[in-house]
């Protein structure tokens, strides 16, 4: 039977409509998958651009970071300080850091600026820099004059882009100063020293692989459309770029697999899977910039330890997990100033990263080790008493065995200091100050020691601050005075000088020893200060005494100060007193403590008719060889060696030959410490030809010396040494 044509036609028309309907459905149904694959490419391709710039933002400030970092460590070095103001200042700063702009990795200019902006060296790749400011196009000026300025802050260095006649580098500054600077002191009479690091081919393409942004270039100017990120000089205007192409990872897996998406539904799965896919890789890239910006931020360059900022997050961690059983071990090591004042800064950066190596393979790998600048080195442990023991054992053990860098055998030690939160609990900048203190009790005990931190260290330091702060106030106001104690002739017991000494009493402590308070001065800064206003008062009493000899003790820290010698020049010149008559004495400590500052400090108070004294002979470790090269005027015996002739002949024996020794080097010796007649007569018979000491008086007032051995002309004159 025949199907009616209208039928026919009505079927016809359903599945017409039914097929219209389909492909109207599959082609909606297209253009929406297709349009969610779209949006999904675009939404990769815009991760894609942000990992980038944020890549790249990362490696701008891993640039100034590091670059600051190697400034900060070597402008904020007490050497460099001292050598900047020494004849030999460009030579050592040639050495020092002229020479390594060869090859180092962290810079290749190396510039320091006098206060007069004038350059003391500049080196470029191992060469001398003949005109600085056509090398830097003349815009040097604002980073010098932030540099210079009041109280920059450790963190806060000078570090910007710069444009140079080789392109663009990255350049930081800082002024050269002592690693514990006064705060408020100014900075405009410091030199400054400056590296800068070119932005070469080679180094764009190691930020470019180290970074995951392929196709990075340096670019003078971009298209504010193209993915870049901008190199801004020290005022903060944009000077050079960073750019890339957009490398649109998921525009290119969608245009992949369009055609596959037409012809197949099943295509649509397999779209999703592969912008799954690269998602997924897109975030892993994403992450791993963000990892390698992050590791470059809390790691120190040098070592690859946990730096400053590293360490706090760790150690926030580990007060957070275990808050009563954390200990912070601070490390400084010992011996490491003369390895670099011996062999340069490139010695001194391979020993500590081997001295960093070394606590890594000694210490337990939960051991969190950091270097917080400088020699200077952190390492939280968690564990009661007897791990905190081993730690410290094994960290003095290990820093014990000899170094050897570069067919070098260099022996070194540590000090450390140590707090805990088992008494506690504490936050990480409390536990890192009473560790700072401790590290400073042990450093005052000697090397290779360890101390852990207690209640009475803090009181300690507070006495310690309270009397500095009297002490200030003493030198202030004139308190501190000078007394006198007679220097006789070992036959004819007459006077033949006088040694100054200095007294100080304290309004809350009364009369306090002289090595109380000038240990204070010392640590406070003082000792310059003390010492000048002793030798002002000393010279001006002294003046009634014609041609009699006056000695006045000075510090090693004083002989640090390379203008210790023009100083005194003045101060006698202003009072009108010969320089003949003046006699310093030194303690043996000098001869370790600057020897070299040292010797052009004699040489100058020697040219001007100063004589130089050993004092204290026979208490310490001075050779021949040194006695030798520092060639002193007098030796004074130590009156421990004095005092032993009391007990038995040994002792006797030992100061006959100590005044051999002296009489051999052609040196007249001075005996201290004598109490006794027989004291006296001894010492006088081995050799001696000065007595001081209580046998002959107290130290006394000017006034009282005067009325004692000077009341009248002809008994002054009876005195003078002839």
């Amino acid at each position: 039977m025949n199907t009616p044509k209208y039928l026919v036609k009505f079927r016809l028309a359903v599945v017409i409509v039914s097929c219209l309907l389909i492909i109207t459905y599959l082609a909606i149904l297209g253009l929406v998958v297709s349009g969610a694959f779209r949006s999904m490419a675009d939404t990769a391709d815009a991760i894609d651009d942000k990992r980038a710039i944020t890549a790249a933002n990362g490696a701008l400030e891993s640039l100034r970071t590091h670059l600051g970092a190697t400034v900060r460590d070597n402008a904020y070095w007490d050497d460099a300080y001292e050598k900047m103001g020494a004849p030999d200042a460009v030579e050592w700063a040639t050495e020092n850091w002229g020479s390594t702009t060869v090859d180092y990795p962290l810079y290749d200019t190396a510039v320091v600026i006098d206060p007069e902006g004038e350059p003391l060296i500049a080196y470029h790749k191992g060469e001398p820099l003949p005109d600085l400011v056509r090398f830097f196009k003349g815009k040097l000026e604002p980073i010098l004059s932030a540099a210079r300025k009041p109280d920059p802050g450790r963190d806060a260095l000078p570090v910007a882009f710069i444009e140079t006649r080789e392109g663009i580098a990255v350049v930081g500054a800082a002024a050269i100063q002592p690693y514990e600077f006064e705060k408020g002191s100014t900075l405009a009479n410091l030199k400054v020293l400056l590296f800068s690091k070119q932005l070469t081919e080679d180094v764009v393409a190691d930020i470019s692989k180290t970074f995951t942004i392929a196709g990075l270039s340096l670019e003078r100017s971009v298209d504010e459309r193209s993915l870049h990120a901008s190199l801004r000089d020290i005022a903060g205007q944009e000077i050079a770029y960073f750019a890339w192409p957009h490398v649109a990872p998921g525009s290119t897996s969608y245009v992949r697999v369009r055609p596959v998406l037409i012809v197949s539904g099943l295509m649509l799965l397999l779209l999703l899977a592969g912008i799954a896919v690269a998602g997924y890789g897109i975030f892993r890239a994403v992450k791993s910039g963000e990892r390698a910006a992050d590791y470059r931020a809390k790691h120190d360059a040098l070592t690859g330890l946990l730096n400053r900022a590293g360490f706090f997050e760790k150690m926030d961690i580990a007060l957070e997990t275990a808050p009563a059983t954390t200990s912070l071990h601070m490390i400084d090591l010992d011996g490491f100033k003369p390895v670099n004042d011996a062999w340069g800064h490139a010695v001194g950066d391979q020993l500590i990263q081997a001295v960093a190596e070394r606590l890594i393979k000694t210490l337990p790998n939960n051991a969190v080790i950091s270097r917080l600048g400088g020699d200077e080195f952190a390492v939280v442990g968690r564990g009661h008493a007897d791990l905190e023991r081993d730690t410290i054992h094994l960290i003095l053990s290990a820093l014990s065995i000899p170094f050897v860098i570069g067919g070098r055998s260099i022996e070194i030690s540590g000090s450390i200091g140590t707090s805990n939160t088992r008494q506690t609990e504490l936050d990480a900048s409390e536990l890192l100050r009473q560790a700072d203190l401790a590290l400073y009790r042990a450093k005052d005990r000697g090397r290779g020691t360890s101390v852990l931190f207690d209640v009475s260290i803090d009181e300690d330091v507070t006495k310690t601050a309270l009397l500095e702060q009297e002490l200030r106030r003493a030198l202030v106001n004139g308190d501190v005075r000078a007394v006198f104690q007679p220097l006789m002739d070992a036959a004819s017991r007459e006077v033949k000088g006088v040694e100054a000494l200095a007294r100080w009493t304290s309004p809350t402590r009364g009369d306090l020893p002289p090595d109380v308070f000038i240990k204070v001065a010392e640590k406070a800064g003082l000792i310059d200060q003390l010492g000048f206003s002793i030798l002002k008062k000393t010279v001006a009493e002294a003046a009634r005494w014609p041609g009699i000899g006056v000695s006045v003790n000075v510090s090693p820290l004083q002989l640090s100060n390379p203008y210790f010698a023009a100083e005194v020049e003045v101060i006698l010149t202003a009072a009108g007193f010969d320089p003949a008559r003046l006699t310093v004495e030194v303690t043996e400590g000098v001869l370790i403590a600057s020897p070299d500052l040292a010797k052009r400090t004699f040489s100058t108070l020697r040219s001007l008719g100063i004589k130089i004294a050993l004092d204290d002979f026979g208490s310490g470790f001075a050779s021949i060889g040194a006695l030798r090269e520092f060639g002193f005027d007098r030796m004074k015996i130590d009156r421990s060696l004095v005092k032993a002739l009391d007990y038995d002949g040994d002792h006797r024996q030992v100061l006959q030959a100590t005044i051999a020794l002296a009489k051999a080097l052609r040196l007249p010796v001075t005996a201290e410490g004598v109490e006794t007649e027989e004291q006296a007569v001894m010492v006088r018979l081995s050799g001696c030809d000065q007595l001081q000491g209580f046998l002959f008086g107290t130290p006394k007032t000017a006034d009282e010396i005067t009325s004692l051995y000077f009341a009248s002309p002809d008994a002054l004159a009876s005195h003078r040494p002839q």
